[in-house]
């Protein structure tokens, strides 16, 4: 039974059926929107945030439409066994690294666009050190990297570093991935 009849989505995102903060609730409807508008479908790569971008998509009413997949490949092995991030790139740079995280985008990419189902795609890749321990002198804790595409266009990769809990750090960088998202789906991205 559903005990928020009288509540609007972002009353529903601030406390009641989301997990997550009104902002990220609503940049998740902008996305799920802009990609429903765009005719493409969505696909995710995390670490850090452990499916919590995927959550914000899947939390969207309709989302079944454009959202196709989602990996969490937490384990710095994973990202080579699982989108085929060669393991010489990681053992270079890191496994948060700017490298690395467009690395796992081009790898979801790759293996969503070989799929039957995905003519036209979009996705992000997030990596980061969200804390209490981790991090170094050039990557703090704190530090995410978000990389995203649209369609066949360039991987653009961003780096932030946010302050705050584990919590907070992955919240801002789900926030981040789904605004950078949006600007790629609405042709907006800075190149």
């Amino acid at each position: 039974m559903n005990t928020h009849t009288n509540q609007t989505p972002s009353t529903i995102a601030a406390g009641g059926e989301s997990i997550l903060p009104e902002p990220v609730h609503a940049a998740a409807v902008d996305v799920v929107a802009a990609a429903q508008r765009a005719g493409i479908r969505i696909a995710t790569a995390e670490t850090v945030t452990g499916g919590l971008l995927a959550t914000a998509l899947t939390e969207v009413p309709g989302v079944s439409a454009v959202y196709e997949r989602g990996f969490v490949l937490y384990h710095t092995d994973a990202k080579s066994t699982g989108l085929g991030v060669p393991a010489a790139l990681t053992a270079r740079y890191g496994a948060v690294s700017a490298e690395v995280t467009a690395a796992l985008a081009d790898g979801l990419r790759r293996h969503i666009t070989t799929s039957d189902t995905a003519a036209a795609v979009a996705g992000a890749a997030i990596t980061g050190y969200a804390g209490p321990t981790g991090g170094n002198n050039h990557d703090p804790v704190g530090t995410v990297y978000v990389a995203t595409f649209f369609r066949s266009g360039p991987i653009t990769t961003r780096r932030e570093v946010f302050p705050g809990t584990r919590l907070e750090v992955k919240v801002a960088a789900v926030h981040t991935a789904l605004s950078v998202l949006h600007k790629h789906i609405t042709g907006r991205a800075l190149q």
